[in-house]
């Protein structure tokens, strides 16, 4: 695309601004990440535009990625897919707006209704008795509250969740635009389906209005790299997105985090990324009937396959977790019932092998 190739043929100047070690790198971080990295390490010189009001190498960027994505308008989150909510909601809400929001929600939906000032209108989603999981949001239960609320401006649904369950988006829209009510789907576990036909549709593509995608969680990115999608027929604009985006982000953004994300998209879409990624798929596919053969053990089920929740009859989630963790295999998250397993592009045959194996280990001990 454009940025990476900025950093790599960059003839350095000297360099009388921020950040201040100026491309060298001091102490013990240094030792331990080496010299490039601070190489890489930019603030906003000549050339390198300005993400805050892209005009040249940004903008340029963002529309290739817009292409790749098909959407409206794309942003690079440096923040991870929490400043992209915040920002979503500071575009939509205002002091006392009513917003419809599941209970299983993340974190930064509450702390946006915190910055807004807005009400939340809260659904409570069934669970799955046997996981303790959170279902899909029904599209009914919906309709339902906004009949109920005829006040509410907007709708913020999570899909897929944590574990991997994803709502009904194209039913929900619907039932939002016909009463004028904005859609806004938290997808920040869902960031390669973009790339794989064997993955659920993308939500902006079922007529959501934004989506927010964590690159970091599944797609290869360096953490809190994420990105920020409006659909072509969205119902909020790129410019009120653009104006929310300034309100919260650092006016020292880092270039590392905005080319990892312009790297991630890059591998994503060329043919060396697709064949690692449906590569990817199918080891998890076949990983996955291996652990549902072994005595004693259990999946969920779930629509984004690349999320393994695992049960093994006569454990907790957390006894399953501590086991896991003496065998050298870190889980994502426990509940009661259970542990969740995350995969994504650094997820290789070798760690699911083993996966399966300490998993039969446990099961059968």
């Amino acid at each position: 695309m454009d940025l990476i190739n900025l950093i790599k043929n960059f003839n350095r100047p000297h360099l009388f601004t921020t950040p201040s070690h100026c491309g060298v790198g001091f102490g013990e971080f240094a030792k331990v990440v080496g010299q490039r990295i601070f190489r890489c390490d930019f603030s906003e010189i000549d050339g390198f535009d300005n993400i805050r009001n892209p005009k040249s190498i940004f903008k340029s960027s963002l529309a290739k990625a817009s292409l790749i994505y098909d959407s409206g308008a794309s942003f690079y989150l440096y923040n991870g897919s929490t400043a992209g909510i915040l920002a979503l909601m500071l575009s939509v809400l205002d002091i006392d707006t009513q917003v419809l929001i599941p209970r299983n929600c993340h974190i930064s939906v509450l702390n946006g209704l915190i910055l807004t000032h807005a009400q939340g209108v809260f659904l409570e989603p069934e669970y799955d008795d046997v996981f303790g999981v959170a279902k899909a949001i029904e599209p009914s239960a919906v309709e339902q509250k906004l009949t109920e609320h005829p006040d509410i401006k907007a709708v913020i649904v999570t899909s897929p969740t944590y574990e991997g369950v994803v709502s009904d988006i194209e039913a929900i829209a619907q039932i939002c635009h016909e009463r004028g009510v904005v859609l806004v789907v938290d997808e920040a576990h869902g960031a390669l389906w973009n790339f794989s036909d064997r993955l659920p549709t993308p939500s902006i593509h079922l007529g959501a209005d934004a989506t927010v995608q964590s690159l970091h969680k599944t797609a290869g990115a360096l953490t809190q790299s994420s990105i920020l999608h409006i659909s072509k027929n969205s119902l909020i604009t790129p410019g009120k997105v653009q104006e929310s985006l300034n309100l919260i982000n650092s006016t020292s953004p880092s270039y590392l985090l905005l080319a990892s994300i312009e790297g991630a998209i890059k591998y994503l879409h060329s043919r060396k990324g697709s064949l690692k990624l449906e590569k990817l798929l199918d080891e998890i596919i076949h990983i996955r009937k291996e652990l549902s053969q072994i005595d004693g053990v259990s999946l969920f089920e779930n629509d984004d396959f690349t999320k393994i929740f695992v049960k093994v009859e006569g454990l907790s989630g957390e006894k399953l977790s501590d086991l896991l963790y003496k065998n050298k295999i870190e889980d994502e998250l426990i509940n009661e019932s259970g542990v969740l397993l995350l995969c994504g592009l650094g997820t290789t045959h070798r760690k699911l092998k083993k996966l399966c194996k300490v998993v039969k280990k446990i099961a059968t001990t």
